[in-house]
């Protein structure tokens, strides 16, 4: 019983979260742009700062996966 709910709530996730094939090129466009910047503000290099990039790569993907909707 668990695996067939948890099969169900996946399959729901993967089809809410595929997005339209004309914004797919924007969205894209949107998180590399949101790399970039966290690259810029926290630089690769810096073995300290790789924790905060890795969150600003998360929040810079989801504020372009919000504003695709």
């Amino acid at each position: 019983m668990k695996r067939t709910i948890f099969a169900l709530v996946s399959a729901l996730a993967l089809l809410g979260s595929v997005p339209p094939p004309a914004r797919a090129e924007t969205l894209l466009k949107c998180v590399e742009e949101a790399i970039a910047d966290c690259d810029a503000r926290f630089p690769p290099h810096d073995y300290y700062l790789v924790a905060i990039r890795g969150y600003c790569y998360m929040i810079g993907t989801a504020m372009c996966k919000a504003s695709a909707n």
